[in-house]
C-alpha cells in the first residue's frame, strides 16, 4: 500500500482511538464540557483549515474540548467578551481538567482578546470563567491550518565531484508492500477502551456512567433553566463563511438588543483573525510560536540524523522541488513517498507514546483508587493484569507497523538510488543511502 493511502486509511482510523480520549478526563461528573469540532473552512485561500465560531455565555465557569485538528496543525484559539467590560479568564488544559497549561485574563490582553497558539496529539481543553460570578457573553474562535511537515527538515545535501561516478543505470530491487494498516490502530483503539472501562468499574456506578459518556462521544452542553433573553447559554456555532456573510454580526446584535453596537468588537475580532493569517502566511518557523501540548509529541529535527550526498538535494515543497530543473522527474515521486513514510514514522512513534503514557497513568490510577474506593486487591489484581495485556497487544501492534514502514522507507530508498545512477552516483544506497536507513531502523525502534 502506498504511503498516500497510508495517510488516508491513518486518519480515518484514529477516529476509533481519539473518542476515548477525546477530552481533559475528571471524576467529577458535574463538569458536562461543550465539544466545540472545527469545520472546513471552506472560504477563498484558506487550503484545507478548519475553522469554528462560538456565541456563548458565562457566568460561572464553561467547559470545551476542540476536535478536528491533528499533530501537524498549528491551532489559534482566541476568546473575547462581547458587549460589557466584565472581566473574563480563559484557560488551556490537556491531559486532565486540573492539569492547567496557561490561563489568560481579558484585562490584560489587547483589546481584551485572549490568544492561544498550540499544537496537539489530543483533544485541547479550554475553560472560560467569569471571576466576580457576572453574566457575560463571549465567543471563542478557533482555527487549524492546513496540515505542514516541515520540523523535519531536509536530509539530503549536494554530492561531491568526487563521489558521483558516471555510468549507466543499475537496475535496483524494490521492497515489498506496506501492507494492511488497520490491525494497529484497532489495537489502540481497544487498548484505550479497556482501560477506561476498567477505571469506570473502579469508580463506581455514578462515575462509570461519566466514562461512558466519554467513550460515546456524546457530551453535550449542560442546559439551564431560565435562560435569560439577550444572552447564548445555549451555544451557537458558525463557520468561516459565517463571519464574512455577516450572519454571526446579525445574530450577535439581534440577540443582544438594542444600546448594543456590535461593529468595535466585531472590527477586533476580524483585524486578530487577519493577523493571524498574515503571521501563517509568512512566519519562518511556526514551531517558535505554537507550543507542543503533552510531552509526547514533536517538533525538532531528529538528533544526530545524517546528512545523505545526492543529486537532488533541493527541500520538497507540496508542488515538488524547490528549484524544478535541479531535479529529473525520477526523483519527484520518490521524494514525495520517502518524506510521506518520514512523517509516518513521527505519526505512529506518536500515537504509540501518547497512548502508552495514558495506560501507565490509567494503571498509577487504578493502584491509588483501589484503596480509597474499597475495591479489595485482588479484584483490582485482575482489572490490573487485563490492563497489562491491553499494553502488550499495542506494543506487537506497534512492532507490525514498524516493519511495514520500514518497507516502504527501503522501497522509497532503492527508487532515488535508480535515479542517483542515472546522474552518474552508482550505487548510491549501498554507499550513502544505507546509514541513513540504519538511523530511521534504530530511531523508530520500541525501546521499552
Amino acid at each position: 500500500m502506498k504511503p498516500n493511502n497510508q495517510l488516508w486509511i491513518l486518519g480515518v482510523l484514529l477516529l476509533a482511538v481519539l473518542p476515548v480520549s477525546a477530552q481533559p478526563f475528571s471524576l467529577n461528573d458535574k463538569i458536562q464540557p461543550v465539544e466545540l469540532a472545527l469545520q472546513e473552512d471552506s472560504r477563498p485561500g484558506r487550503g484545507d483549515a478548519k475553522f469554528l465560531a462560538t456565541l456563548s455565555t458565562v457566568d460561572t465557569t464553561n467547559y470545551y474540548y476542540i476536535t478536528g485538528h491533528d499533530m501537524f496543525r498549528f491551532v489559534d484559539i482566541i476568546v473575547k467578551g462581547l458587549g460589557n467590560s466584565s472581566p473574563l479568564e480563559a484557560s488551556l488544559v490537556y491531559d486532565n481538567w486540573k492539569d492547567v497549561v496557561e490561563t489568560q485574563s481579558s484585562g490584560r490582553a489587547e483589546d481584551g482578546i485572549m490568544h492561544f497558539q498550540v499544537r496537539a496529539y489530543g483533544a485541547i481543553g479550554l475553560i472560560i470563567n467569569s471571576p466576580r460570578d457576572e453574566t457575560v457573553n463571549f465567543t471563542i474562535m478557533a482555527s487549524a491550518s492546513t496540515p505542514r511537515k516541515s520540523y523535519l527538515g531536509n536530509p539530503f545535501v549536494p554530492i561531491s565531484d568526487g563521489d558521483a561516478v558516471a555510468g549507466a543505470a543499475g537496475t535496483s530491487g524494490e521492497g515489498g508492500s506496506s501492507g494492511n494498516n488497520t490491525f494497529l490502530y484497532i489495537a489502540l483503539g481497544i487498548a484505550l477502551l479497556v482501560i477506561g472501562l476498567l477505571a469506570g468499574k473502579l469508580m463506581g456506578r455514578k462515575s462509570a456512567s461519566v466514562i461512558a459518556l466519554m467513550l460515546t462521544f456524546t457530551f453535550q452542553a449542560a442546559g439551564q433553566n431560565g435562560a435569560t433573553p439577550g444572552f447564548f447559554y445555549k451555544d451557537r456555532y458558525y463557520n468561516g463563511e459565517d463571519l464574512d456573510n455577516g450572519k454571526f454580526e446579525e445574530d450577535l446584535e439581534e440577540e443582544m438588543g438594542d444600546g448594543y453596537d456590535p461593529s468595535d468588537d466585531i472590527s477586533d475580532l476580524n483585524d486578530k483573525l487577519n493577523s493571524i493569517k498574515e503571521f501563517l502566511d509568512n512566519a519562518t518557523n511556526l514551531y517558535d510560536s505554537y507550543s507542543g501540548l503533552g510531552s509526547c509529541i514533536n517538533s525538532t529535527p531528529l538528533p544526530g540524523e545524517p546528512r545523505i550526498p545526492s543529486f537532488c538535494d533541493e527541500p520538497l515543497t507540496t508542488a515538488g522541488p524547490d528549484n524544478e530543473n535541479s531535479c529529473a522527474a525520477c526523483f519527484l515521486d520518490a521524494r514525495r513517498q520517502f518524506n510521506e513514510v518520514r512523517y509516518l514514522f513521527e505519526q505512529l512513534a506518536t500515537i504509540y507514546k501518547c497512548t502508552k503514557d495514558f495506560s501507565n497513568a490509567a494503571l498509577s490510577f487504578g493502584d491509588n483508587a483501589s484503596g480509597i474506593h474499597a475495591v479489595s486487591g485482588m479484584a483490582w489484581q485482575t482489572q490490573r493484569r487485563n490492563i497489562e495485556k491491553s499494553i502488550v497487544d499495542l506494543e506487537a501492534a506497534y512492532d507490525n507497523k514498524y516493519g511495514e514502514l520500514l518497507n516502504s522507507l527501503s522501497e522509497s530508498m532503492l527508487k532515488l538510488s535508480e535515479c542517483e545512477a542515472r546522474y552518474g552516483v552508482e550505487d548510491w544506497f549501498d554507499r550513502f543511502g544505507y546509514m541513513y536507513f540504519e538511523f530511521i531502523k534504530d530511531k523508530y525502534r520500541r525501546k521499552d
